[in-house]
């Protein structure tokens, strides 16, 4: 019987040393609009974490719907935006983060993970497509259509 109870302690240990590693500050899910350039999250970036993200399976968004009727994922199509969009020389349509008002732009897609940095601490969260933000290769946001679930966290890093 002791022998049991060693063992379920040293196991509740060990889980419990895993789970401080890395715990949840917060999660949270996000709606990301096509149309909405730069679009301000809830979520505020906290100094020595991980923010991940996932979109939810099948969401699809299209940055010109008479091209792409369908929609397509937040990872974009394989075509590099040029000069004027929100990301150049990234994939048009893709999924776009940035920490603060005018702070680090990242590509993010359909999931994936950033540290970030201290300079970033208490900067909240803005979310976009990458798309023709000054119109001039057509609409802009204007003609987008659709949504991304986005589902985030933060970990806090030990």
């Amino acid at each position: 019987m002791q022998l049991k109870w060693k063992a379920l302690i040293c196991a509740l240990f060990t889980t419990s040393t895993i789970v401080a590693a890395f715990s949840a500050i917060r999660a949270e899910t996000v709606i990301v609009h096509a149309n909405v350039a730069w679009e301000m999250t809830d979520i505020v970036a906290q100094e020595n974490t991980t923010l991940n993200w996932k979109v939810a399976e099948n969401d699809l968004w299209s940055f010109n719907p008479q091209i792409f009727p369908d929609g397509h994922s937040g990872d974009g199509i394989p075509v590099e935006a040029l000069k004027g969009y929100i990301y150049p020389g990234q994939p048009i349509g893709m999924l776009v983060g940035r920490i603060g008002d005018c702070g680090r732009m990242f590509t993010m897609g359909t999931s994936g993970s950033i540290h970030i940095l201290p300079s970033e601490d208490g900067e909240f969260l803005y979310l976009t497509m990458n798309d023709d933000i000054l119109g001039l290769y057509g609409k802009g946001f204007k003609d987008n259509e659709g949504e991304l679930i986005v589902k985030m966290s933060q970990l806090r890093e030990k």
